[in-house]
């Protein structure tokens, strides 16, 4: 009876000993946080979302709160995140390709009446209502319009490169990105190619490229403010963008009494040039019956929802 008293009690002790032990380890490990950092980009290793990382710090066994999946985009590397994250420390690249097939992205581009090239800032994300402040690094973007209204990004692979204010073109089933000196484009949203467009001519110094106007579906002109070489005055000069991202020839756009820093915007449609003027809450509208011709004054626009805002780009829509 005593032996087998002393069994019980024994056996009692240990599992004691090994509850204590067990929630001893759980509340030691509970007291330590794991850090998991997550960086999103595409297949260029431009950031997506964030610049990398999206940190995650909890205890172990913590769930993970964040999601894989973007809009547009697919996931080409296996996702290593589970719903409960293992206990130690990690970094996890997820790369990730447009959703869209080469072919259908070119349609999407076809049939957008708008296109617009801008950067996004990838060193202030947002992740649950906060937001992360890093180093700026300013990545280009493309969206795509209907209506001039609601715009949508493209989810394509983006250069790797930071950018300050790109133009863009899509022709002959090309994109084309430029910003100041440097051409990119690609044809299968994915490899870019890279070139110096030349900003200078015995016409003009100190060129910067103020947009890109899509001619025809085979020709594009390339407008650049510079400044005249024997006026020193600043004006807008032009020039035909070749196949090969070349500028040849350039010649200066005919302003009438319009003058070259007061131009906010440029709209091309059909042979017609427009060009844009803000004064205080009007917008004023000129037209060129060809890119060679004079520009008059045609209309007035009030804008009714800015009072001391600068219009800083115009779409216009003439159908």
């Amino acid at each position: 009876m005593k032996k087998r008293r002393a069994i019980v009690w024994g056996g009692l002790v240990l599992l004691g000993l090994l509850l204590g032990y067990a929630f001893y380890a759980l509340s030691i490990q509970r007291g330590q946080d794991t850090v998991t950092r997550i960086y999103q980009t595409d297949q260029n290793g431009t950031p997506i979302i964030s610049p990398g990382p999206i940190t995650l710090v909890g205890k172990a066994g913590h769930r993970n709160p964040l999601r894989a999946g973007i809009n547009g985009y697919v996931l080409t590397n296996r996702d290593p995140l589970s719903t409960l994250l293992p206990r130690h420390n990690q970094t996890i690249r997820l790369k990730y390709r447009a959703a869209d097939t080469p072919a259908e992205l070119r349609q999407t581009l076809r049939q957008a009446r708008y296109l617009q090239a801008g950067t996004q800032n990838t060193a202030t994300p947002v992740f649950q209502n906060y937001q992360y402040q890093g180093s700026a690094k300013m990545y280009g973007r493309i969206s795509t319009s209907s209506d001039g209204r609601v715009w949508t990004k493209l989810p394509i692979s983006y250069p790797h490169v930071q950018l300050d204010r790109p133009s863009v073109l899509y022709a002959r089933d090309r994109l084309t990105l430029i910003d100041g000196q440097n051409c990119y484009w690609t044809t299968n949203f994915k490899d870019w190619h890279h070139r110096r467009l030349k900003l200078k001519s015995t016409r003009f110094k100190s060129g910067r490229v103020l947009t890109v106007l899509a001619q025809s579906s085979s020709k594009a002109a390339v407008v650049v403010r510079g400044t005249d070489r024997q006026t020193s005055r600043t004006k807008l000069y032009y020039g035909q963008l070749t196949a090969t991202g070349q500028i040849k020839t350039w010649h200066a756009l005919r302003l009438g009494t319009l003058k070259a820093q007061q131009v906010i915007g440029l709209n091309l449609i059909g042979q017609r040039l427009y060009l844009f003027r803000q004064q205080g809450a009007h917008l004023s509208i000129y037209r060129a019956k060809h890119l060679d011709q004079s520009a008059q004054l045609v209309g007035r626009i009030k804008l009714e929802h800015v009072s001391h805002q600068q219009v800083t780009a115009v779409n216009l829509d003439v159908s």
